[in-house]
């Protein structure tokens, strides 16, 4: 977007963190460790429009997937390991000139979902404080999502609620676009769920565009204890120790550090184990529990059989230096006569390397009996003389080979030496 006026942006920031038992640590306070997961935003215009594009007017589409944000290890919300996230804030130079973002969350903890329902809210422009190095410090426009969130209300408590709105009617409610019905009087107002948006009906025109539906949202209420209509006559709650008081902080039953009582469980009250477990613990004798898990006795002659190794498979491996000095054609100067094969074997791979690098392509390839081993040729450009080039197969030699590695084509001018390594088994 390099040809469009300098946009607003705004920053926002927050932390997300679970809240869970005491662990094994000296104190015994609940504990918060951070959340995981990824924050997305997505503009509630569907479009925007820059009418002063330096190359004409523009618009812009933002996209969704392109906006997701991860959680940091203490649970903060980063952005390409930054703290925070920026975001165009509307103004003079959008059409619309004023709009929200919508948050979505997708968090867990310990690999369990966390449900966090998304809301709607406003991104101002962020001017930075004077510090650089804690730019947030005196700042002003900063979102913090802990402030703009909605709060949420649970049986017992007091519900802040707004004065009551000039009235809306919502005639119904699908679960996607799709499914809005076809048949409707003119001005019908739906909500589809997958969005949380309202479509009008219009006879002439029909829906309201896919996606383009209105954000239902109810002005802001009173925060004052008295302004708030229908709250319970006592609160906080009578403190007691009957059903239906509570209890306070002081209460010693919420500190009795007893000594527990002692109790034993037979073996058939423990459930909700592994199949392995359950049968293990089911075992009655030695042999049984054995079988279970498939471990042998301390008199199993297999652990005592001293036996000669097996002449199959054993690892046969090859390393030699073929040529030293400046690399030439042929069979090299350290080995040229070869190495040779005291046994039967199969050869599975091979490494070629060379001290240095020189100019051009060195071609090698493994020999045996000075006659060329199929599938063992090499190319080797010069940026991978002093590097591993590796070529796999299967080659079989008999006791009595001579292998020696023939350089075919020297690189030119050349470098230094060449060793062979050679990965095989008996067979």
């Amino acid at each position: 977007m390099a040809d469009l006026p300098p946009l607003e942006y705004g920053k926002v920031v927050g932390r997300f963190l679970a809240n869970v038992i005491d662990g094994p640590d000296l104190g015994d306070l609940p504990e918060f460790p951070p959340l995981t997961g990824t924050i997305t935003f997505t503009a509630d215009a569907p479009k925007v429009l820059v009418a002063g594009a330096q190359a004409g007017p523009a618009t812009y589409v933002q996209l969704p997937k392109h906006y997701e944000c991860q959680l940091d290890e203490f649970g903060y919300l980063t952005w390409r390991g930054k703290r925070g996230v920026r975001l165009v804030a509307p103004g003079s130079a959008t059409n619309p000139s004023d709009w929200t973002w919508r948050v979505s969350f997708d968090l867990a903890y310990d690999g369990e979902r966390i449900s966090l329902e998304p809301f709607s809210f406003h991104v101002p422009k962020y001017v930075s404080g004077a510090d650089p190095e804690n730019p947030d410090v005196g700042s002003t426009g900063l979102v913090d999502l802990t402030l703009v969130s909605p709060v949420p209300a649970s049986a017992g408590n007091a519900v802040i609620m707004g004065p009551r709105g000039a009235g809306i009617q919502i005639d119904g409610q699908v679960n996607t676009y799709a499914e809005l019905p076809t048949t409707v009087a003119d001005g019908s107002q739906f909500v589809v769920k997958a969005d949380g948006l309202l479509y009008i009906y219009d006879e002439v025109s029909g829906w309201t565009p896919n996606g383009q539906g209105v954000t239902v949202r109810g002005p802001a209420g009173t925060t004052q204890w008295s302004g708030i209509t229908g709250k319970p006559a006592t609160f906080p709650p009578t403190i007691g120790d009957t059903a239906t008081t509570a209890v306070a902080g002081d209460d010693p039953r919420l500190h009795n550090a007893r000594t527990p009582t002692a109790h034993t469980h037979h073996v058939t009250d423990i459930t909700g184990l592994t199949p392995i477990c359950d049968a293990f613990l089911g075992a009655n004798t030695e042999e049984e529990a054995r079988a279970v898990i498939a471990a042998v006795g301390t008199t199993d002659p297999r652990l005592s059989n001293a036996r000669p190794p097996t002449a199959a498979g054993q690892a046969y491996d090859i390393a030699f230096k073929s040529h030293t000095g400046v690399r030439a054609a042929g069979a090299g100067t350290t080995v040229p006569e070869g190495v040779r094969i005291e046994r039967p074997i199969t050869v599975s791979k091979i490494t070629y390397r060379g001290e240095t690098a020189g100019t051009g392509n060195l071609v090698v390839e493994l020999r045996k009996n000075g006659t060329t081993v199929t599938g063992t040729a090499a190319t080797i450009t010069a940026a991978n003389h002093a590097l591993d080039t590796t070529v796999s197969g299967a080659w079989n030699f008999v006791a009595g080979d001579r292998l020696t590695v023939f350089v075919t084509t020297a690189d030119s001018p050349a470098g230094r030496g060449l060793q062979a390594s050679l990965q095989g088994v008996t067979i």
